[in-house]
């Protein structure tokens, strides 16, 4: 704290440390030089974000940010055609938008930007009641 105070810096800020940084940092600690090649492997091979998401408890965002520093092509992989006529099926006949998920292997947000984008009408929360 008199270090602090000497230096001029405020007893919450650490010379050097951006907020930026600062989540970037502590997920390099968490995870080993190991895991991370493990982590990048899979992704390479096809394995999707949300299920890496899952197996290693990462932020969705921490591990866009792991695989970008670590040079990895990301792929966008939105529904073809013929997937967004089967999830406006799935969703018509009473599934949720994060079973079809599931069922593509894409995210919760990628089934809902597709179904809006074909002009389907969300049910109201809570699913179908039918």
């Amino acid at each position: 704290m008199e270090l602090q105070k000497l230096a001029g810096l405020s007893p919450n800020s650490v010379a050097g440390n951006s907020p930026s940084e600062h989540p970037a940092r502590l997920l390099r600690r968490r995870l080993s030089h190991t895991l991370v090649a493990e982590i990048l492997e899979k992704y390479q091979s096809g394995a999707t974000t949300p299920s890496l998401c899952t197996e290693y408890s990462l932020s969705k965002g921490g591990l866009l940010e792991l695989l970008r520093d670590e040079g990895a092509q990301l792929r966008c992989q939105p529904l073809t055609d013929v997937q967004v006529r089967e999830a406006t099926a799935l969703y018509s006949n009473g599934k949720s938008l994060a079973a079809i998920a599931d069922h593509f292997g894409v995210s919760y947000n990628g089934v809902r930007q597709a179904l809006v984008r074909a002009g389907i009408q969300r049910r109201p929360r809570g699913g179908s009641r039918t």
